[in-house]
């Protein structure tokens, strides 16, 4: 992960895995809490962009020095996206990056 990121980074399901083995990183899944409790990444904290102002207490409770993963529904989903601009640009947090996979990728792989 770069030490001075000008921008979230996308990265593929084997990095994610490596993070999430590592324990390197927290993961957020951007989608809706439906979506979420349907399954989610193992130990991921649920932030739904669309209701993201509804979830201060918990990103403030983030450490914004920490790497975060953030993932939705896959390619056709914007919302790891969305939230990741709005983390990275308005809440100054410093390693943002998208798993573009998202959770369909992770479940067809049969991670926890």
């Amino acid at each position: 992960v770069p030490e001075d990121m000008t921008e979230p980074m996308a990265i593929n399901l084997e990095f994610a895995k490596f993070l999430f083995d590592e324990k390197s990183a927290v993961f957020i899944d951007a989608r809706d809490s439906e979506d979420y409790d349907l399954g989610h990444i193992e130990n991921a904290v649920n932030i739904p962009f669309d209701y993201y102002e509804e979830y201060e207490e918990v990103i403030d409770s983030l450490d914004d020095t920490a790497v975060h993963v953030i993932y939705c529904s896959g390619e056709e989903c914007s919302l790891s996206m969305d939230l990741a601009d709005y983390l990275f640009n308005e809440m100054d947090f410093e390693k943002i990056l998208i798993f573009e996979g998202g959770w369909p990728q992770w479940r067809d792989a049969e991670y926890p």
